[in-house]
């Protein structure tokens, strides 16, 4: 369900204020109307919904609701509907910067995808270089906007947040560090050549308290650089036997991650039950 993500609090009397791209996407987008509510949620993460009191040209005024019974789920999932297998351990994606506009592509899906963190990086083969610090500037703002029209969009309950770029060493320290404060993460590397005969169900199935997911540029990863992530730890696997686009293989690792863990009520190995005998001891 579409959820609205307000970037300031409501005043004290529990009015919003939205304008510009806010008033655009509410008025033309979702074509909502003077006494319509909408699901959103505060900058603090509270599940709420905005009654619009008024319409201008470039603006509208909103009242927050707080009261019990009001029409519409509480949460972007309902109550109703939990979740199968329960709540998924946080899922990281660290993607190596492809040229052009592909990255906000990649930013847009894995928001969808229900991603925690995404963690831009140069490697080897990159195109794109981590520029100057204006260029890194505008890269973050727009990359934030993208995350909040998707969450927006998709109705996804993941505070998705995109990390400044870093390099392939950045993110191998990243990695040593997080890996020592959480023994149960595991790391893939998603490449190019069949280094390993890993599968994603193997990778999964020990209950990971995280999941950090690798995926190159167009090109793939440089011997070198697989060679350190192998040597950090990193699971390297094969999606299949095709060459992927590197916007595509970071949402086919995604959603593939994301579908795994989510079912995995139904497909982890049950643990043996002794069966009792019914016959008599002599």
């Amino acid at each position: 369900m579409r959820r609205f993500l307000l970037t300031l609090p409501p005043d004290s009397e529990g009015r919003v204020r939205l304008s510009g791209k806010d008033h655009r996407y509410l008025c033309r987008v979702l074509r909502l109307r003077q006494g319509d509510s909408f699901p959103a949620s505060l900058p603090s993460g509270e599940d709420i919904r905005v009654r619009i009191l008024s319409i201008g040209a470039t603006s509208l005024e909103g009242q927050v609701l707080r009261e019990e019974g009001i029409d519409g789920p509480s949460s972007p999932l309902g109550e109703s509907q939990p979740l199968v297998g329960g709540s998924i351990p946080p899922i990281i994606l660290c993607q190596s910067l492809p040229k052009g506009q592909k990255m906000d592509l990649i930013v847009r899906q894995a928001t969808e995808a229900g991603i925690e963190r995404i963690l831009p990086f140069v490697s080897e083969h990159s195109v794109p270089t981590l520029g100057k610090d204006e260029e890194g500037i505008r890269k973050m703002e727009r990359w934030n906007r993208i995350v909040k029209e998707a969450r927006q969009q998709s109705g996804s309950p993941v505070e998705t947040v995109v990390e400044k770029p870093t390099t392939t060493g950045g993110i191998i320290q990243l990695w040593k560090s997080f890996s020592r404060s959480h023994p149960r993460a595991v790391g893939i590397l998603f490449h190019q050549d069949p280094l390993a005969q890993g599968t994603l169900h193997g990778y999964l199935s020990d209950c990971p308290e995280a999941v950090i997911l690798v995926v190159g540029p167009e090109g793939g990863f440089s011997d070198s650089e697989a060679s350190q992530f192998l040597d950090a730890g990193f699971k390297p696997i094969l999606l299949g036997g095709t060459i992927l686009r590197t916007e595509t293989a970071a949402l086919f690792a995604a959603a593939a991650t994301h579908v795994i863990l989510l079912e995995s009520a139904s497909w982890m190995p049950k643990p043996l039950i002794p069966q009792q005998s019914n016959v008599s001891p002599v």
